[in-house]
Parts: structure tokens; sequence; C-alpha cells
């Protein structure tokens, strides 16, 4: 559907992906959509048959009142890490997941004793982002962990004082807003870690952690669906995540099937001069740039797709997957965040950008991370009875990646908005899924 070259518009133009403009070309996409919520939902349905039934996690949270408790099997997953590419160890792995599979949705919980866990182990701290004051960020957003976030009784008083707020008092009002914002960059950073993680022990604490959240009965997961209050131009919450990973990972695999196995790829030819485009300046400006450069990385769809994937603000988590990945520190952590902020700096070659085709194996283990998430997400947002729409999400990631006469349009014969309302009218667009009487399907 898709072919590099230079653009068929009037005026200046640089070679990029331009979609083919056939008649049969919207039916493609739209079946490329449908089957992909189809396998999606699938994998989703399968993962969540490898825990247990939603109403051990109602009894079992009706009791978590209070963290106290610390957890050492979450804190350290760094042995498991070291031998996760040797073959050996993951048919080690692979064995001890299967057993784990067949016996954890019926065996009973580690303890009788009431839950008393913490929302997040204290070595997210040093692998995702700084702990910062509650007190901090009242204009621009936290940039980093609140610790009394990672106790349960921090998200319970939240939503109680949601329920009380009058909409009278603007310092309460900044203050539930970052609080939600707090909540949501824990829930997300837990859904990364699961995707990402060999431990199984972790990962199961991570899975297990949120879904006790989503049936807890003084908590629940609506709340932190989106923010509310978008500020930045970026929409944070739950829905953000599936926004922000859907594009490179549709991305990234089209990119592939046009170089895979394919050196001479016009895509992976050496050029020795960037191609700048004026709204990602800000954030290009952030790290030191690749030359020479494969012909891929001038090309607009992919800097559209590093604006939206690779900004750091307060206000985002989702960057710590995608920098190790495409624009990585010298230092190796993952965000800048990790820094206090009176010890940050700007020096550029503290970060540098990736040609990720130069080392496949971690683009394909960050593909299947991608995936992960995206299978925890749909399994997370059925969990709570607002099932997403894959085929929305899948058309929207295109529209944003090729915006303009090349991409979606020349693809469904009309502009987004117009397909958009197209769509619409059969009951078939918007991020949550619903039947064609135009209600939410639970």
């Amino acid at each position: 559907m898709f072919e590099y070259g230079d653009g068929r518009n009037p005026g200046p133009q640089h070679p990029d992906l331009f979609a083919k403009s056939r008649p049969s070309h919207r039916k493609q996409l739209e079946h490329f959509a449908r089957t992909f919520q189809a396998t999606v939902r699938e994998h989703s349905l399968a993962e969540r048959r490898t825990y247990r039934p939603s109403k051990d996690y109602a009894e079992r949270a009706t009791q978590w009142t209070v963290s106290e408790q610390k957890d050492t099997t979450v804190v350290n997953d760094q042995s498991a890490l070291k031998t996760q590419n040797h073959a050996e160890s993951q048919q080690t792995l692979r064995e001890g997941r299967n057993a784990e599979l067949r016996s954890h949705s019926t065996e009973s919980w580690p303890t009788p004793a009431p839950e008393r866990r913490f929302v997040y182990p204290p070595d997210f701290a040093t692998k995702y982002m700084s702990y910062v004051p509650i007190t901090s960020g009242a204009h621009y957003g936290r940039e980093g962990l609140v610790e009394e976030i990672a106790h349960v009784e921090a998200w319970i008083d939240f939503i109680a004082r949601v329920a009380r707020y009058a909409g009278d008092n603007e310092a309460e009002y900044n203050r539930i807003w970052l609080d939600r914002k707090s909540c949501s960059d824990i829930l997300r950073l837990l859904i990364i870690e699961a995707a990402i993680t060999a431990d199984l022990a972790r990962k199961t604490y991570m899975v297990e952690t949120i879904l006790l959240l989503a049936h807890h009965p003084q908590v629940g997961l609506k709340a932190f669906i989106s923010d509310g209050m978008a500020c930045c131009n970026a929409s944070v919450g739950l829905t953000s995540l599936v926004d922000r990973v859907i594009v490179p990972f549709v991305y990234l695999n089209l990119l592939w099937t046009y170089i895979d196995s394919k050196p001479s790829s016009p895509l992976l030819q050496s050029h020795e001069h960037l191609q700048e485009y004026e709204y990602s300046s800000h954030r290009t400006s952030t790290f030191a740039k690749l030359l020479p450069r494969p012909a891929y990385m001038k090309t607009q769809s992919y800097n559209n797709m590093l604006n939206i994937v690779l900004k750091e603000h307060g206000h985002v988590v989702e960057h710590v997957f995608f920098n190790p990945l495409l624009a990585p520190y010298d230092s190796g952590r993952r965000s800048k965040y990790l820094e206090p902020y009176q010890t940050r700096h700007k020096d550029e070659n503290m970060r540098r950008e990736r040609d990720v085709f130069t080392d496949l194996p971690m683009l394909k283990e960050a593909l299947k991370g991608m995936w992960k998430i995206l299978v925890y997400c749909d399994m997370l947002f059925k969990e709570i009875g607002q099932p997403i729409n894959w085929e929305y999400v899948v058309l929207h990631s295109i529209s944003e990646l090729f915006p303009h006469k090349g991409g979606l349009e020349r693809l469904t014969g009309m502009g987004w908005v117009d397909y958009e309302l197209d769509r619409e009218e059969q009951g078939m667009f918007g991020f949550f899924a619903t039947d064609r009487s135009g209600d939410e399907v639970s």
C-alpha cells in the first residue's frame, strides 16, 4: 500500500513513504485494522486466562486498605535480564511460565492475611523517575514519582477527595489534577514494566497489582483513563499509553517490511545532511544528531513518530520505554527525571539518536514489548468495562504518521475528518468500542 519516493503534490518535498492510490486500498487498510483488533483481543483473552477470576481480585482488594509490608521479590530483576538472550535460559523461562499458567489461576494467594502490598516497588525511582515531593509541579506537572503514591491509602484518599470536591478551591483543583497524574504515571509504568521484565514473579506482581486496583471498591481505574486537563497538547492517562505505543508499533513494522533482508533498500542509503521539520525543533534540539544517517530517518513520517514518543516533560512517562531504543542517554538512564532538577544540564552529547536497524535483535525485542503493552492495555480496559476500538486506534495512528495527502487521504479517498464522520455514522469510530446502536460495548 506504500512506496518510498518523492511526493506527487506541488511545492518543495522530500522523499518519504507515500500511499499508493488504488481503489482497493481502503478495503485493505480496514481489513488490516479489523485483523489487528481480532488478534490483540485474542491474545488479551489468552493472557487474562492466566490470572485469577475477577471476583477473586474484588474479594482480595476489599481488605487492601493499607500498604505496609515490603515485598523484595519485585525489587530487582537484573539476574533475569542478564540471561534473557540465552536460548537455554529462555527455554527454562518458558517451561517455568507454562507451569505457572497451569496452576496460577486456581492456586491460593501467597498468604491468607489481608493484602498489604505496595502499589509500586522502590526501584522505580532509580529505574524510571526520581522521587519528588507531593507539593511539586503546581504549574507544569510533576517531573517524577511521589513516594506516598506507593501506598494504596493515598489512592483511596485521592478518590475520596475527588468525590468531595465542590469546584470552589483552585489549590485543591490543582492538587487533584497532579495526584491524578501521579497515579496515572504509576499505572502506565506498571504496564510497561510488566511488558519488558524477564522476571516472571515481577511481571505477575505488576499485573495483579493493576487488577487489584481495578476491582478495589474505593479506587477503581476509570478516574485515570484521562486527566481531563490536557496540557502542552499532551493528554495524560491510560489512553495516552495506547496512543503513544500504537504509532511506533505500526510504523516500525511498516518500515521493517521495506527494509528486512534488503541492505540495498533506498530507505537505508546513507545521507550526510539533516532534514529539519519546523514542528520538531523543540525535540531534536535535546539530543545529538546521527550523521551520516539512513534515508528513513530523514522522512517526515519518521519524524512524526519521534515527535509523538520522545518528548520529555512532566506530563508523560512513555519516553522511558522509547528513549533506550530511539535516542538513548550515554549514561543508560531512561529519563532526564532520574536526576534531581537542580543538577540537570542540557549537554546534547548526553543523548544520541540511534539507527534502530543497526541492531535488529534489540528492535525485535522492543516490538515484542510494544505488543505486550497493547495486549495488557486491552486486558485492562476490558476489565473496567470500557474495551478499546482497535480499528479506530490503528487508523488514527496512520493519520498521525501520514497526515497529508500522501497518506491516509490517498488510501481512503477522503480527508481524516470526513473519513471519521463516515465511520462514525456506521457506529464504528471513537477510542472505545461501541455496537451499531452507538452504545459502548462492555
